[in-house]
């Protein structure tokens, strides 16, 4: 399951910005996880509730919001969300197209108490 390698990803993150910024915690972290990224929403969050135990971050809060998939067709330049793969246009009934939003993991935002 790469959820926890993601998870061990976001704590070394959530760690070199509570040092760059020089605050005592983070309260929330607010994940952006696109559809197509191949992380399961729900994963992520239990692999975060067991893996922040042993850190500085077990009252951290994660919050995750989920993107939904864009697609822009490299035929008619529609964009659309797909429903399916392979993606197919609505307009011009095309199959294929370039993924513009959906699949990404980022940190949205974070809530911090500084010093």
């Amino acid at each position: 399951m790469h959820e926890y390698s993601l998870v061990e990803n976001l704590i070394e993150i959530l760690r070199e910005e509570k040092e760059k910024r020089k605050c005592n915690k983070i309260l929330k972290v607010v994940l952006e996880v696109g559809k197509l990224s191949g992380a399961e929403p729900l994963l992520l969050k239990e692999a975060f509730e067991i893996l922040k135990e042993k850190t500085e971050f077990k009252n951290t809060e994660l919050v995750i919001d989920i993107v939904e998939p864009e697609v822009i067709c490299i035929n008619c330049k529609n964009k659309f969300s797909p429903t399916l793969f392979p993606f197919e246009c609505p307009e011009c009934k095309s199959f294929g197209g370039k993924i513009i939003k959906g699949d990404k993991i980022f940190v949205k935002s974070l809530e911090m108490l500084e010093d």
